[in-house]
């Protein structure tokens, strides 16, 4: 059967077709795929193509627009389809992702306790040096988001300082997670 209005590569392309084509032209020559000659020999291709087709054959040797970036953990970038690590690309899709936390919890004396007790000594002389009992817990850590899809295995270390981060970390990695099942 065919379709009632031609086939797609038939199609005249529409005035935002035609802008996408020539910021993709743009990108290309910011990334040094292409030098000004051919590029504006391109836009005005872009500009008198008749058909889709043609359009599609001007930009045949530039890739085409990257998917979009739906969360960055540390150094996992994962789009719809792809998590990109510096190691090369993994597949989404049937990915396992694990999340391993390693806590180091110390109590110091803060700062503002030392400036306190040194001088409010010399006003209220050894009350003063009570400040220095003051305790304040610090929390300083990593977590550990592995990847592994097949043959394919990736570990990123992210350093923390805070159960809202380690818990931000956490409803990231459940995120992808779901993303994976789709």
């Amino acid at each position: 059967m065919s379709e009632p209005y031609g086939q797609p590569g038939q199609w005249r392309p529409s005035e935002s077709d035609r802008q996408a084509a020539s910021e993709r032209l743009r990108t290309a020559v910011d990334e040094g795929r292409l030098d000004l000659m051919e590029f504006d020999q391109r836009l005005r291709a872009v500009e008198t193509a008749q058909t889709m087709a043609e359009l599609d054959r001007i930009m045949a040797d530039l890739p085409g627009p990257a998917e979009p970036l739906l969360v960055q953990i540390g150094e996992l970038a994962i789009t719809r389809s792809t998590v990109l690590t510096p190691a090369g690309p993994i597949p989404l899709r049937g990915s396992q992702w694990t999340v391993q936390d390693q806590w180091l919890a110390s109590q110091k004396t803060p700062s503002w306790a030392i400036v306190v007790a040194i001088l409010g000594f010399f006003v209220v002389c050894a009350l003063s040096l009570l400040f220095l009992l003051v305790r304040e817990t610090q929390y300083q850590g990593t977590v550990d988001v592995g990847i592994s899809n097949g043959q394919q295995h990736f570990v990123t270390r992210i350093a923390v300082y805070s159960q809202q981060q380690l818990q931000h970390i956490y409803q990231q990695v459940n995120y992808v997670r779901s993303l994976t099942a789709l």
